[in-house]
């Protein structure tokens, strides 16, 4: 059992970047465990995105997204990168009008989490309630089709493993305990 966990943490003594391209970078670190043990540890760096649980009366904005690597169509929340200088808000607020077309009303963070314990990289989870709708104005690349849903009907899709987008998972569960749909 570890007494102080605050005086146990790991020395970085090289790192290296092994990849990188637009998206995310890849390093290499070798570290000093608090035991004196030295390890190789293979991390990666990443935009922050925000993902928009948006309320259109009582449905669910979301999105039915094409995934090339899984070569398939998930529902989803919609989501995007934070570009460099954004505001999480802002972002939140271009990409629900992006990819849905609404624009956004009452607009609140509910929170924020690590999507793995390989990187730094957020995601911060938005609701709101979706006003006007426009144009959507999504990115090249992007096949995506807007959907209405139930909260009900998410829960159910969610539970039968039918929505497996984890962050949409994530943003759900985030937006029942606060008790948001």
């Amino acid at each position: 059992m570890i007494s102080n966990p605050s005086r146990q943490s790991w020395k970085r003594l090289a790192s290296k970047r092994v990849y990188q391209s637009d998206y995310l970078s890849v390093y290499s670190d070798k570290v000093m465990l608090p035991e004196g043990i030295t390890q190789d540890f293979t991390w990666y760096t990443a935009r922050d995105f925000c993902v928009i649980v948006a309320l259109k009366g009582s449905r669910l904005v979301m999105i039915k997204n094409y995934r090339y690597p899984a070569d398939r169509w998930f529902l989803e929340f919609p989501a995007g990168h934070v570009k460099d200088g954004e505001r999480i808000e802002d972002c939140a607020e271009r990409e629900l009008l992006e990819e849905t077309g609404y624009t956004s009303a009452k607009l609140r963070h509910i929170g924020s989490y690590y999507v793995s314990s390989r990187t730094l990289q957020k995601g911060h989870v938005f609701s709101c309630t979706a006003g006007t709708r426009q144009r959507a104005n999504r990115e090249p690349g992007e096949l995506q089709h807007v959907t209405l849903v139930t909260p009900q009907s998410l829960r159910r899709q969610v539970a039968s493993g039918k929505v497996v987008h984890a962050a949409t998972i994530i943003a759900c569960s985030m937006a029942e305990l606060k008790r948001l749909i």
